[in-house]
């Protein structure tokens, strides 16, 4: 249902105390020009925050802005709805992945 798609994009991170940012926004480069056959998706400007929680110490507040356009037929208002669900099921398999890595995480304090 889907063609195949691909994404190019700068990244950046960023730490400031104990704040994490990370923000991408796709762009164009002439040593990467659009495939044929190939859908260019377009990314950005996206963002995730990540602070701890002013409530709970031992918890990390998440924000994420997502802006994609997968610029292919299916209308928005499907893919809007995917993309919140993949959102949501990203943040579970984070926190799946955070508690099972709890033990052996090594806190690095941030300068």
């Amino acid at each position: 249902m889907l063609g195949p798609q691909n994404f190019f994009g700068v990244r950046c991170a960023k730490r400031r105390g104990f704040m994490c940012f990370l923000a991408g926004m796709s762009t164009q480069h002439p040593t990467m020009p659009e495939q044929r056959g190939v859908v260019r998706a377009e990314n950005g400007p996206t963002c995730i925050v990540m602070r701890p929680s002013a409530d709970d110490p031992n918890k990390t507040k998440f924000t994420w802005l997502l802006s994609i356009d997968l610029t292919g037929w299916i209308p928005k208002t499907i893919i809007n709805k995917v993309l919140s669900q993949t959102q949501v099921d990203f943040a579970k398999h984070l926190r799946q992945r955070m508690a099972s890595n709890i033990d052996s995480m090594e806190i690095v304090p941030a300068y």
